[in-house]
């Protein structure tokens, strides 16, 4: 696959023209969203026709996306391990693909990639922040959604971009990055509909206007946060804990419970939308377990399972009817790798 820098990336972007027709290809959550509509808006402005395509891993296929009349593809924030096999699909298209995820598996070596692991954990709304200059407010908040603060790459990124807003970190979590969280969570079955109305927005002021859709799903993040504690459940030193939420945020209240205490290791887990299967959601901030072995020891041996990420944050997913052999996998795994 064609390595590429981030000049060469820049100009694939510089080269978009009204002849054009791009697709913007990315992920369904805060990073993904965020990234999307950067190059969404970058496309736009070099009045090239443009349309975007919400890519939700384990529910989304390429070949169900109506993609013949794009020449060009943008594909951010989707994981290699999941989409190496997807983009053998599009590869005869002028295609550029920028992740930040680690490269496990090689993507089609006509495929544009952008490789950012070797500077550390860059979210790809940084990234397109960087190449587009376009809303930095929401570059930003793409980075924060994505926990990108626990990593010192991407402080002065983070720091510049607060300054020009006039906002702490603890300010903009409250006020953006969480309303923006809980915002997409609140239009979780049509995400269409949620691409259109955050694409609108001018500014961070006007972020204000999402807390009607926010505030509901906020109510409910905070009775699971609090419920934690008396209903987790210690498989060796991991704290695993499932419930049952109306919209789906197992996203916040993992993050808020996850940064609570960061040395900890915990499995958040609940029920996906086919009802037949559970989303699972690994986080260990300070990195004493690697959350990729975790999750895929967890899955050994199960049928229709998934699980890919970070070290320190991986998600997967089992059928429901092996929840009890998934714990039982992971209590073995953790009794036989024991850590310090």
């Amino acid at each position: 696959m064609p390595e590429i820098t981030f000049s060469q990336a820049k100009k694939f972007l510089d080269e978009i023209t009204n002849e054009d027709c791009v697709a913007i290809i990315h992920h369904d959550d805060g990073d993904g969203f965020c990234s999307g509509i950067l190059y969404y808006d970058w496309c736009k402005n070099k009045d090239a026709k443009v349309e975007h395509f919400v890519y939700s891993i384990g529910k989304s296929k390429l070949r169900n996306f109506d993609l013949e009349k794009f020449n060009k593809i943008i594909v951010c924030d989707l994981a290699p391990s999941f989409m190496a096999e997807e983009l053998e699909l599009i590869k005869n298209k002028q295609v550029f693909y920028s992740d930040h995820h680690p490269r496990e598996t090689p993507l089609p070596k006509e495929i544009f990639e952008l490789i950012t692991t070797n500077q550390g954990y860059i979210p790809s709304s940084r990234t397109a922040g960087e190449l587009t200059g376009i809303k930095p407010w929401l570059a930003l908040t793409g980075v924060v959604t994505d926990s990108g603060y626990f990593y010192p790459e991407n402080q002065k990124f983070i720091d510049g971009h607060l300054e020009q807003i006039s906002m702490t970190l603890d300010e903009f979590k409250e006020n953006v990055s969480s309303v923006i969280t809980n915002f997409l969570v609140y239009f979780d079955k049509d995400l269409k509909r949620a691409f259109v109305i955050l694409q609108k927005l001018k500014s961070v002021r006007d972020v204000g206007e999402l807390k009607k859709y926010s505030e509901p799903v906020e109510d409910e993040v905070q009775k699971f946060v609090q419920e934690y504690e008396a209903k987790k459940e210690k498989l060796g030193d991991v704290n695993f804990y499932y419930f049952e939420p109306t919209f789906r945020v197992k996203a916040p209240v993992c993050g808020i419970i996850g940064h609570q205490d960061s040395d900890q290791i915990y499995i958040f887990s609940s029920p996906k939308q086919d009802e037949d299967h559970i989303g699972l959601s690994a986080r260990n901030t300070s990195q004493r377990r690697d959350m990729v072995k975790l999750l895929r020891a967890g899955i050994e041996g199960l049928k229709d399972a998934s699980a890919g990420g970070h070290v320190p944050a991986a998600g997967g997913a089992i059928r429901k009817e092996d929840l009890e052999k998934f714990k039982e996998n992971i209590r073995n795994f953790v009794k036989s790798n024991s850590i310090k």
